[in-house]
């Protein structure tokens, strides 16, 4: 009750504008969490339908060079036509993919291959252009108490959005549930607009800062020049591979236990409901007591340890329930705990580092850990089809264990700014 009270003082000493600001930041998180709630247990589905479970690392490596050409293209209208342009232009494309694919996806073979690297690709895209804004314009002694409830809202939004597959899918048909896109991103334009309205002029500051060498080129030289970017880099490339493969088995263990594309769209629906609601534990209560009581390292390293227990819990009992176990907590914690602790280390960056560097992490080299996940779950088919799904488990457990030597050997890393938010 006492850090609730905390809080609620923290949003009443905000100024009109910034509490305008607050409001259209949980506005947009709310509703491109809810399409996304959406589009992706119709995407999985329908995927799972044309080609199998089995063809996922296929085309987590095709959407690679997809997902570099959108990342290159971003940086390079970025500073010529501002924030605001390049998320009309991402919210129309958008908008326009997913009616053609409402439908048409079960008429033309390879739409359900396309859509769902799409799918990918515009939801890391959207989520980028929200939170570079946020980081630009949010004070940092604000950000310990307000990233959290941020991503709380967007869980809100995701648990609201999961409710419409969970049950509606077999009534409406999968397809049909993409032209839920049209409402909500019609709104997401005009919340957006209002975002940049109170944010400080940063559509000025943006094109001001990015204005040089606004390339892939520039993106990755800030990276390799900065050691609190290339410790971003790596512990988002192991979240991304470790849960990437457990995405992976729980796909194959759902395949085989429901064949049917609508069926399992709303078991899919069911189960996102339910991982939102932890989701929404963590964001809410869970991020912010832990940097509060552990600090940010000590964070960062309990992320490793509590999903190596879960990789071991499915050592131990490879079935339908742990694999969904196992599925739903490191969702959970790459939703919420990772991300909002994720998130913080972007704080005391420079403005072209908060939105070149950043776009190619969390949308290019995010999509390239996919990429590297899927060599590992080739390789093992490969070679040992029967055994692959409990050779994955040994992976992840691995990488859990380097993810903790990482996150021991870089304290410095987290102490690069006096702005970074402590304990």
């Amino acid at each position: 009750m006492q850090k609730i009270k905390q809080l609620w003082q923290e949003v009443q000493s905000l100024s009109r504008q910034e509490k305008l600001f607050l409001l259209f930041s949980m506005l947009c998180s709310f509703l491109i969490s809810a399409d996304y709630a959406i589009i992706r247990p119709v995407s999985n589905s329908l995927f799972i339908h044309s080609y199998g479970s089995s063809f996922f690392p296929y085309v987590w490596l095709v959407g690679l060079p997809f997902n570099l050409a959108v990342v290159a293209l971003y940086n390079y209208l970025l500073p010529r036509i501002g924030c605001f342009k390049i998320f009309i232009i991402t919210t129309c494309a958008v908008i326009a993919s997913n009616l053609f694919c409402a439908t048409w996806i079960s008429e033309v073979s390879f739409l359900p291959f396309a859509f769902y690297i799409w799918k990918d690709v515009y939801v890391l895209l959207m989520f980028q252009q929200l939170w570079s804004v946020i980081h630009s314009t949010m004070k940092i002694e604000n950000a310990k108490y307000l990233y959290g409830f941020l991503f709380g809202i967007g869980a809100l939004g995701a648990f609201t959005g999961s409710f419409i597959p969970g049950f509606c899918a077999v009534q409406m048909g999968s397809e049909s549930l993409l032209n839920f896109t049209l409402p909500i991103y019609l709104s997401l334009m005009v919340f957006y607009f209002g975002l940049l309205r109170y944010s400080n002029q940063v559509e000025q500051v943006v094109s001001e800062e990015t204005k040089e060498g606004a390339s892939l080129a520039q993106g990755c030289k800030l990276i390799l020049s900065s050691r609190l970017l290339m410790t971003i880099l790596l512990i988002t490339a192991f979240m991304q591979i470790t849960a990437t493969v457990t995405d992976f088995q729980f796909q194959a263990y759902l395949e085989n236990a429901y064949p049917d594309k609508d069926i399992r769209t709303a078991l899919f629906g069911k189960i996102a409901c339910l991982g939102n609601i932890f989701t929404m534990f963590f964001q809410f209560v869970g991020t912010y007591l832990l940097v509060h009581f552990l600090g940010l390292q000590r964070s960062h390293l309990l992320v490793p340890v509590f999903l190596g227990l879960n990789a071991i819990s499915f050592l131990m009992f490879p079935v339908l329930g742990v694999v969904t176990y196992s599925f739903l907590m490191i969702k959970c914690v790459d939703f919420s705990v990772f991300s909002v602790i994720k998130e913080m280390l972007y704080v005391p960056l420079r403005i072209e580092e908060k939105f070149q560097a950043k776009a190619l992490i969390d949308v290019f080299f995010t999509r390239a850990s996919k990429a590297i996940a899927s060599f590992f779950i080739l390789f093992l088919q490969y070679f040992f089809l029967a055994k692959t799904l409990m050779f994955l488990s040994w992976i992840n457990l691995s990488l859990f264990c380097i993810w903790c030597l990482l996150i021991v050997s870089i304290k410095s890393s987290y102490q690069t700014s006096e702005k970074l938010p402590s304990a």
